[in-house]
């Protein structure tokens, strides 16, 4: 693209791109997970080893554009093999922090400059690359789609989509029953009801810890709750991958100060009720974990109550999204009043190959659905 150039280069400690990244960031829109905060910690915890490539889009002298790439001998489906490259990420033995708005730090204005130019420069410069992945990104965000094809012989897929729900904290005026307002009358009363039950062994309350290392000690009760919960379903839970409990215990240590880390603790006199992780960035709450105490009185709802009691106090804050993310289950579509679609997008060389494989899935998945509608 005219005025645009492309640079890469390896990474060999997180000091070697952080002011730049910093620098970059006064002039784009991103996410936390596009921010330095994340970013420093994944390369310090995660990536590190991998041997990491920063790519730099340049428009003139400005620096407009910085992603970081990882690679990985990818094989599928037993016989169908490439070799990968991913954004801001590597989702492969356990490294996996599950990103979400994902995307290149672009300065405002060059967001589609950045993206075509990386990946011109990504399909030229590393012939032996096969696919380019990046995960998690706002729809919308990128200009790739079938559609508007910006690189030749190369196919943008979509391997998965998810809707990201959050609370719009401005849509509502202030307190519990403003919000609660917002929500169905069943599920208003059902809330209510739950609120009026636990109120019975005292007052609520809602307290944020105020240093790193109470913060700490909330999401040690966190994991247990989480665990406890998990468990007696049978299943393991997020704390089961040590290095995803190690990245977060990092980023509470090291960003907790800069303001960037929210440890809740909803209780009444008589116990604890539930803990909420979360990252905040310009007044918008992404929560990345939770551990509520189970109770045997099937009233008593208390993720409900915890996330209404943590809506209601980040709204008093002056927050403005309190973001329960992707994964679009019962819950979040209860409590939360604006959606956004991710998309896992691929951008996937022309290759013989890839097409022998998109029609064997085409035909099993056929195959499966005949089968299906038979029984």
């Amino acid at each position: 693209m005219p005025d645009y150039r492309t640079e890469c280069c390896a990474i060999e400690c997180p000091d070697d791109i952080k002011q730049a990244w910093h620098e970059l960031q006064k002039h784009a829109d991103y996410s936390y997970f596009q921010s330095w905060g994340w970013i420093g910690v994944w390369l310090q915890q995660i990536a590190i080893d991998l041997q990491p490539l920063v790519v730099k889009v340049w428009f003139n002298e400005q620096l407009v554009g910085m992603g970081l790439f990882v690679s990985k001998d990818i094989k599928r489906r037993f016989i169908f093999r490439s070799r990968g490259m991913f954004l801001n990420e590597y989702p492969f033995d356990g490294r996996n922090m599950i990103i979400e708005y994902n995307g290149m730090l672009a300065a405002k204005g060059h967001e589609e400059g950045v993206y075509i130019e990386t990946a011109r420069f990504l399909f030229r410069e590393f012939k032996g690359h096969d696919e380019f992945y990046f995960g998690a990104v706002v729809e919308g965000s990128t200009p790739f789609g079938s559609e508007k094809p910006c690189i030749k012989n190369a196919n943008c897929l979509i391997n998965k989509e998810s809707m990201s729900r959050y609370v719009d904290l401005l849509s509502f005026s202030s307190g519990i029953d403003a919000y609660l307002a917002s929500l169905s009358r069943n599920r208003r009363g059902q809330i209510r009801r739950s609120i009026r039950l636990y109120e019975q062994g005292g007052d609520l309350q809602i307290s944020e810890a105020n240093n790193a290392e109470q913060a700490l000690a909330y999401f040690d009760r966190l994991k247990m709750l989480h665990s406890d919960y998990w468990q007696a379903k049978g299943e393991s839970g997020s704390f089961a991958n040590s290095q995803w409990e190690n990245f977060h215990r990092t980023l509470i240590e090291q960003r907790f100060y800069a303001g960037e880390i929210q440890l809740l603790k909803v209780s009444n006199n008589a116990d604890e009720i539930g803990y909420i992780y979360s990252l905040n960035l310009h007044t918008h709450i992404y929560v990345i974990q939770t551990g509520f105490r189970s109770a045997q009185d099937k009233r008593l709802m208390p993720g409900y109550v915890a996330h209404t009691l943590a809506i209601v106090y980040n709204q008093s804050k002056g927050m403005t999204a309190y973001d329960l993310m992707h994964d679009d289950v019962l819950y979040k579509r209860i409590l939360c009043n604006r959606s956004r679609k991710l998309q896992w997008l691929v951008l996937q060389r022309k290759q013989l190959k890839f097409s022998v494989e998109a029609l064997v899935v085409a035909t099993v998945r056929a195959f499966r659905e005949i089968t299906g509608s038979e029984h």
